[in-house]
C-alpha cells in the first residue's frame, strides 16, 4: 500500500518546543522516588566489604539482627534463584566466597527507621582473610595475584587487516606514544535511590531510575526465582545518569528485602555510598603506532589497548570493542593491527559512561594524528579531511564506510569557521593554542548483536499516547519521541502524550544506551503511526463507500473529495470495530555488512560525528589551563529539537571538560580516596567556555525522519582537543588525563630539560 501521507508538513520536527518534563522539574514538583515515602515502609541498607580483596569466612548477621527496629537480614545464600547481574552475569548481587572491591554488597537489612538500620550495619561481623590487591593495569598483568581464579584477563580483542609490514615499510613518519586516562565518575544529581512493595494483585513493583527497566526486572525476577510477569519496574523519572544506572544489582536488593519482610522498602543510597557502590569510566592505557607516506596519507594504525574493568566484567568487553575501533577514527589505512585486553583489579566496578570507550580511543589516535600534521607541516583539519574515508571504501574493521558526508561537511564547516588566535599583549607566562579533534561515536548496538525496540501509539477521543520503555534521565527522549509521533500523524504536539518506562504499561524498547534511543524507538513510533493511519484510511474509505487508495491524509484529516474526517473522529470509528485504536511496532537496528568475530559492539551501522575546534589559555607559571572558546560542528542527521540537541552537545562537552582537566577517582590500593562533591571536582558555571554547537545538514535515511543519535558524541573528541590545543600553545604533548596543574608543570619543565 502506498505511503498514507500525501504531503509533507513539518509540524514538529525541527521545531525546539519546551521539554515536556521541564515545569515539573524546575518547580520541584517532579517528585522522584527518593521524595516518596510509603506508610509503613521499611529502610534497606547494605553492608558493604571494608576491605577490597579478600575470602569470606563467615558473615553473622545476629548481633545485628538484635539491634531494636531491624526487622529482617540477607545474605547470599537467603537468595532463591540466580545470584548475578550484569550483561555477562559474572557479578553477584550479595558475595559469597569472597569480596573483590571495597564497598563491594556482602549482605542486606532492613529497619523502621534509617537511624536503626544504620546502627545495624555497625553490628554485622563479617570475618574475612585479607588478599593482596591488584592495583593497577600493571598489577593485573603480572597476574602476581588473581582477581579470578582464572586469572586476570577478563577479555580481550584481537584483529588485524592489510598488509601490515608493506604499510610500514612505505611510512614517512611514525608517531609512537603512549596514552593513559583515569577513572571517572558518573556523578549524576540523583544518587541510586528506589522503593519495592507488592500491590493489592501480588505483583511486586519496584521504582527505581535505572536506564532499562526491562533489564531490571530481568535481574530481580532471576534472584527471586519467580517470573518476570510477577515483577514490575517503574523507571520514570530518573535523576541523571550518563550510564552508571544502566546494570546494577540495586533492584534485586530492593526484590530481596520486600520478598522477606512483606512489608514496603526503600533503600536511598548516600553520595559517599553512591561513590563506593556505583560504577566508573574504565581507566586505560593504549599504546599507539601511527604512520603516514610522504604524501600526507595514513599507512598504517598499530595499538596495544588494556582497560581496567575493576572487579567484574559489566559492560566492559563491550568497552572494549569500541576503544578498538574508535582507536582508529574514521580514517582509511591499509593496514591495522589491533589488541585489546580487558583485565581484573580491585579497582572497584567500570562499566558504561557517556561514550563507552569512544573518549580513551578518541585520546589516542587524535594526538597521533595531530602530531603527524604538525612533523608534515599540514593543517590539521586538511589532514584529516584528506584521510577521511569515503562511502563504499573499507573502514579500518574491515565493514563498508557509510553516510561518510556528514562528517565531511562537519570538516568542511570547521575550516570556514575556523578559530583565529590572536595572542597580542600577552605576558610571556600566558600562552594561548588552538586544538582540533574530530570525533567518532557508534549509534544503537555494533557487531551481530539484536538490536530490537518496541514501541506503540494509541489514538484516543482527543488525544494521542506514545509508549516506549527508555527512560529519559535528561536527554529529551520523552519530548522527541512526542515530536517524532505528533510529525507523522501531523497534529499539534500537545494532542501527544507519553508512557514510558514502565514495564507494565510501555513495550519493550530496550535500553536507554548507545544513543540508541532516537534511532531505534523513535523508528518504531515512526512505524506504529504508520499502521495506524494505514489502518484508519481503510476504516474512512469504508465510511465514504471508496478504495483506501483514494483517501489522502494531511494535517490531521482523511481527505476524500470535498469529505474530510479527523484523525480522532476515524478513531472513534475504528474502536466500535476493532476495540481499540493501539498499534504497536518492532524495529530492528540494521547491522554491518561485515562483523567482526568475536566482537559485540563494533563495528557499527550508524555513527554520528563532531568536529570540535578549542581555544585554551594556558599560565605556565602556575600550569593552570583556561578553555576560552569550543565550537563544535556535529553530524548527528537530521535535529528532531534544536534546543535540547545543542544543550545535549554543550552539557557533554563540559563533561569532556572535567575528564580532560580536573576529574579522576583516585584509588589508594583498591580503597576510592574521593567520593562526594568536596573531593571529587566536576566543572562549574565558572569552568564553563563559550560553546558555539553547529549541526551539518546531513539524513541519516534509516532514521526517523532522517534522525541519529547524538547524546555522547559531543563527549567524545574534548580530552583530545584539549591535549592538542597545549601541544600548539607549550610544544609539549600530554598524554594522560586528566590534565592537571602538576602534569602541565612538568611536562614543561621536561621540554626545558631537553635544551640543555
Amino acid at each position: 500500500m502506498q505511503e498514507v501521507v500525501e504531503e509533507e508538513i513539518r509540524i514538529s520536527v525541527g521545531r525546539s518546543i519546551p521539554r515536556l518534563d521541564s515545569y515539573e522539574k524546575v518547580t520541584g514538583l517532579l517528585r522522584y522516588f527518593g521524595d516518596i515515602k510509603i506508610p509503613g515502609m521499611l529502610y534497606g541498607a547494605v553492608f558493604r566489604s571494608p576491605v577490597p580483596h579478600a575470602e569470606i569466612i563467615s558473615v553473622d548477621l545476629s548481633d545485628a539482627l538484635r539491634v531494636p527496629g531491624v526487622v529482617a537480614g540477607i545474605t547470599a545464600k537467603d537468595i532463591l534463584g540466580v545470584n548475578a547481574y550484569g550483561p555477562y552475569d559474572d557479578a553477584p548481587i550479595l558475595a559469597t566466597k569472597k569480596v573483590r572491591y571495597y564497598g563491594e554488597p556482602v549482605a542486606l537489612l532492613a529497619a523502621e527507621t534509617p537511624e536503626a538500620a544504620a546502627e545495624a550495619l555497625k553490628s554485622v561481623r563479617l570475618s574475612y582473610w585479607e588478599l593482596p590487591v591488584v592495583a593497577s593495569i600493571e598489577d593485573s598483568i603480572s597476574e602476581k595475584v588473581k582477581v579470578h581464579e582464572n586469572g586476570n584477563i577478563a577479555d580481550t580483542a584481537i584483529f588485524s587487516r592489510g598488509d601490515f609490514e608493506e604499510a610500514e615499510s612505505r611510512s614517512f613518519e611514525i608517531v609512537e606514544n603512549t596514552y593513559e586516562t583515569g577513572f571517572q565518575k558518573h556523578m549524576y544529581l540523583e544518587p541510586e535511590e528506589g522503593l519495592a512493595f507488592y500491590d493489592n494483585d501480588g505483583i511486586l513493583t519496584i521504582m527505581y531510575g535505572g536506564q532499562n527497566p526491562y533489564g531490571d526486572r530481568r535481574v530481580a525476577a532471576r534472584a527471586l526465582n519467580i517470573s518476570e510477569g510477577k515483577v514490575r519496574v517503574i523507571s520514570y523519572p530518573t535523576g541523571g545518569s550518563f550510564g552508571g544506572k544502566e546494570e546494577s544489582a540495586f533492584p534485586a536488593h530492593l526484590a530481596l528485602l520486600a520478598y522477606y519482610t512483606k512489608r514496603p522498602v526503600g533503600i536511598f543510597y548516600t553520595r559517599e555510598e553512591s561513590g563506593i557502590a556505583g560504577p566508573h569510566r574504565h581507566a586505560s592505557k593504549i599504546i599507539l603506532r601511527t604512520g603516514v607516506d610522504r604524501n600526507g596519507y595514513l599507512t598504517f594504525n598499530e595499538a596495544k589497548i588494556y582497560a581496567d574493568t575493576g572487579a567484574y566484567k559489566i559492560w566492559g568487553p563491550n568497552v572494549l570493542d569500541t576503544m578498538v575501533e574508535t582507536v582508529n577514527g574514521p580514517y582509511r589505512f591499509s593496514a591495522v593491527k589491533l589488541e585489546g585486553y580487558l583485565v581484573y583489579t580491585n579497582n572497584g566496578v567500570s562499566s558504561a559512561f557517556r561514550g563507552f570507550g569512544a573518549p580513551q580511543g578518541n585520546f589516542a589516535i587524535e594526538s597521533n594524528m595531530d602530531e603527524l600534521s604538525l612533523r608534515l607541516g599540514i593543517d590539521p583539519l586538511e589532514f584529516r579531511l584528506k584521510n577521511l574515508l569515503n562511502d563504499g571504501e573499507t573502514a579500518p574493521l574491515g565493514n563498508t564506510a557509510r553516510r561518510m558526508g556528514g562528517v565531511r561537511k562537519a570538516l568542511e564547516e570547521a575550516i570556514e569557521r575556523r578559530i583565529s588566535l590572536a595572542n597580542d599583549n600577552l605576558p610571556w607566562y600566558i600562552k594561548k593554542g588552538i586544538g582540533i579533534s574530530l570525533g567518532m561515536k557508534g549509534v544503537a548496538y555494533g557487531g551481530d548483536a539484536d538490536d530490537p525496540s518496541t514501541a506503540a501509539v494509541e489514538i484516543q477521543d482527543d488525544r494521542v499516547l506514545v509508549y516506549f520503555s527508555n527512560t529519559d534521565y535528561g536527554q529529551g527522549i520523552n519530548t522527541g519521541h512526542v515530536q517524532i509521533a505528533a510529525e507523522k500523524l501531523q497534529i499539534d504536539p500537545s494532542l501527544v502524550k507519553f508512557v514510558n518506562a514502565d514495564t507494565l504499561l510501555a513495550p519493550y524498547s530496550g535500553s536507554s544506551n548507545a544513543s540508541r534511543s532516537t534511532v531505534t524507538s523513535g523508528k518504531a513510533i515512526e512505524l506504529a503511526c504508520e499502521d495506524a493511519l494505514s489502518y484508519l484510511r481503510i476504516v474512512v474509505a469504508n465510511q465514504f463507500r471508496t478504495d483506501p487508495e483514494t483517501v489522502r491524509y494531511s494535517n490531521g484529516k482523511f481527505v476524500y473529495g470535498d469529505k474530510s474526517i479527523s484523525l480522532f473522529d476515524a478513531a472513534k470509528i475504528a474502536r466500535k470495530l476493532r476495540g481499540n485504536t493501539r498499534f504497536e511496532r518492532t524495529y530492528y537496528a540494521p547491522r554491518v555488512d561485515k562483523p567482526v568475530k568475536g566482537m559485540r559492539e563494533a563495528p557499527r551501522f550508524f555513527n554520528s560525528f563532531a568536529v570540535l575546534l578549542v581555544e585554551t589559555t594556558v599560565d605556565k607559571l602556575l600550569g593552570k589551563v583556561r578553555v576560552d572558546r569550543v565550537k563544535a560542528f556535529v553530524d548527528a542527521g537530521r535535529i528532531i529539537n534544536p534546543l535540547i540537541a545543542k544543550t545535549q552537545v554543550e552539557g557533554a562537552i563540559i563533561q569532556g571538560l572535567g575528564y580532560a582537566l580536573i576529574e579522576g577517582l583516585k584509588y589508594k590500593n583498591g580503597v576510592p580516596q574521593n567520593l562526594n562533591y568536596t573531593t571529587y571536582i566536576v566543572p562549574t558555571a565558572f569552568d564553563v567556555p563559550k560553546i558555539e554547537v553547529h549541526f551539518v545538514d546531513y539524513e541519516e535515511p534509516l532514521g526517523p525522519f532522517g534522525a541519529k543519535g547524538l547524546g555522547e558524541i559531543g563527549l567524545v573528541p574534548v580530552a583530545s582537543a584539549v591535549s592538542n590545543s597545549l601541544r600548539r600553545a607549550l610544544g609539549i604533548r600530554l598524554s594522560k588525563l586528566p590534565m592537571s596543574p602538576e602534569d602541565v608543570l612538568a611536562g614543561i619543565q621536561s621540554e626545558i630539560q631537553k635544551q640543555f
